[in-house]
């Protein structure tokens, strides 16, 4: 329900359809002069807190006060009150920190030149580098429309899989150090397990304890982030053995024993899709914490999709051209191409420094987007849309951050890490289970709204990113490749499936959907309010 009002109702209607920055300022300033912010951020955060925890007690002028003091713009102040939400998180991000932040928490290439063996299993070089670079292309409209609607509709199991899969990486490449300095090393899978575990704890504590740090070096790791990029690329080109432009473009390779060559280069797409379902909207469960939202969001989200762009596609042309031997390369004892290309290419001891460069790359980037997973979790158990929501929502007093919900995603990266015990496939079945979560979601939430922009595109409010007259044919794309994604983003790597080899995403994904209906059956219907309930102005819409 909208927040409560003192004012008259004719100052409530104009209150809905805008308000000046003057307006904003003077009651501000009004509400807030017997509570000006001393030196010590304290104060800050037991006001925002108190008006939090008060509902309908609390009148405009103590939220307007409050936004005041979170670092809010007029703009979103408003916007919290038209989506019915206390501002209860201080905006520390500005828009550079927060391509940075973005940027870091996807890893294109720290993470995606390590799920490149789907592709390559099942379409060869050819395969892969046509299906990175059909993908680029289709997501285009999905992350268009996202930047447009900038909600963050991403479901819960989508971030928890992909926070798993950044602190899996970290102990697999400790592991794949070990090896390489070593030929004896077993590679055993629950050391691997255990290394997730760490990694896990180190993010934990970047999230709880760096808090007030975590804006400030964003910048200064993504300037990294892209020297070590070219440290990467630039010494493989120079060095490596290099396959033939046919083979990179034209040859075409069956290694899953499927029925069709055409059938294997669709299957082989996680590769692809994994590439780009890096979580881009990102910025959108941030955006509670950056100054300026509604302008600031879309335009980091599309800002990083052509970053990540021109980052992934030239690195996975440079890794299929330096495989000289396909198989070779797909059996390497680190299991990881990417490495296979560097052994051919560097000293054991290089190999070494540029994967302890990408292992503390990924901390940084598991840092930040275990915060993304928390505020995406703190989010929707605000809503009361999960159990135990009270707990999950609570904000700590003393760093203002939703640290139980921080424990909680760190809980479940651990859970899923567990899998890898049983099947050194793990890691691809937790970049699946990503992929379709993050896919069912984005395609369910831009076909709602394509719904709403055909027949009630009065309700739709003004947006400072608009898709204008390309919006239809621009989400009719997103829903229609969202959902060609979807399908094959289930399918196994070979065939015949055994139990070790089967893409654990689908049982997986299929408990969680069964677990949240009959959660909402019997529980959640009573107790969930939904966002849109809260927006201003939607009874009046939907009389």
């Amino acid at each position: 329900m909208p927040l409560p009002s003192t004012s008259t109702p004719g100052q409530s209607q104009t209150r809905t359809h805008g308000i000046g920055y003057s307006d904003e300022m003077e009651m501000a300033d009004h509400s807030a002069s017997a509570i000006r912010p001393s030196k010590d951020n304290g104060m800050i955060r037991e006001k925002l807190t108190a008006i939090a925890d008060v509902n309908t007690e609390n009148t405009l002028e103590d939220q307007d006060a409050t936004l005041l003091l979170s670092k809010s713009t007029p703009a979103d102040a408003a916007n919290m009150r038209r989506m019915g939400k206390p501002q209860q998180l201080i905006r520390h991000f500005r828009f550079l920190s927060t391509v940075s932040f973005v940027a870091l928490a996807t890893a294109a290439w720290e993470i995606g030149l390590f799920v490149l063996t789907p592709g390559l299993t099942d379409g060869g070089r050819a395969g892969l580098v046509w299906n990175v670079l059909w993908n680029i292309i289709g997501f285009g409209p999905i992350y268009l429309s996202m930047a447009e609607a900038s909600k963050g509709w991403t479901s819960t199991i989508a971030w928890q899989a992909g926070n798993a899969q950044g602190l899996f990486l970290v102990g697999s490449l400790i592991q794949t150090m070990i090896l390489i300095n070593d030929d004896s090393y077993g590679f055993p899978s629950w050391q691997g397990t255990l290394l997730a575990f760490m990694a896990v704890l180190i993010a934990y504590t970047g999230v709880v304890y760096g808090a007030k740090v975590l804006p400030y070096w964003q910048n200064a790791v993504f300037v990294v982030h892209i020297f070590a990029y070219l440290g990467y690329i630039i010494p493989v080109w120079v060095s490596s053995p290099r396959a033939t432009h046919a083979q990179v473009w034209t040859e075409f390779d069956n290694g899953g024993g499927w029925n069709s060559m055409g059938l294997s280069v669709l299957i082989g797409q996680l590769s692809g899709i994994s590439t780009q379902c890096g979580g881009i909207d990102t910025a959108a469960h941030m955006s509670e914490e950056i100054e300026d939202a509604a302008y600031s969001v879309p335009r980091v989200m599309v800002a990083v999709y052509i970053i990540n762009a021109l980052i992934i596609f030239p690195g996975v042309v440079t890794v299929v051209y330096h495989i000289d031997d396909l198989n070779a390369a797909l059996n390497d004892p680190t299991t990881y191409p990417a490495i296979y290309v560097l052994r051919g290419a560097m000293s054991v001891g290089w190999i070494t420094v540029i994967l302890v460069l990408i292992a503390l790359l990924n901390v940084a980037s598991n840092i930040v987007y275990l915060a993304a997973v928390t505020r995406d979790l703190f989010a929707f158990a605000r809503d009361r849309g999960l159990p135990f929501s009270r707990w999950i929502s609570k904000i700590d007093d003393k760093r203002h951050i939703p640290v139980n919900a921080c424990v909680l995603s760190s809980g479940v990266a651990c859970c899923l890490a567990l899998i890898y015990i049983g099947s050194p496939l793990a890691f691809y079945a937790i970049t699946s289970l990503g992929a379709v979560s993050l896919l069912q979601c984005y395609t369910l939430s831009i076909g709602c709204l394509l719904w709403r922009r055909l027949n009630y595109p009065e309700t739709l409010p003004p947006a400072q990113f608009s898709l204008g007259r390309w919006g239809v044919p621009v989400n009719v794309a997103a829903v229609v490749y969202g959902t060609w994604c979807f399908f094959w983003a289930f399918w196994p790597q070979q065939t015949p499936v055994t139990a070790a080899g089967l893409n654990w995403a689908a049982p997986i994904f299929v408990a969680a959907l069964i677990g949240a209906m009959l959660y909402f059956v019997f529980t959640a219907q009573k107790t969930y309010v939904g966002p849109v309930t809260e927006v201003e102005g939607r009874k009046e819409h939907f009389r």
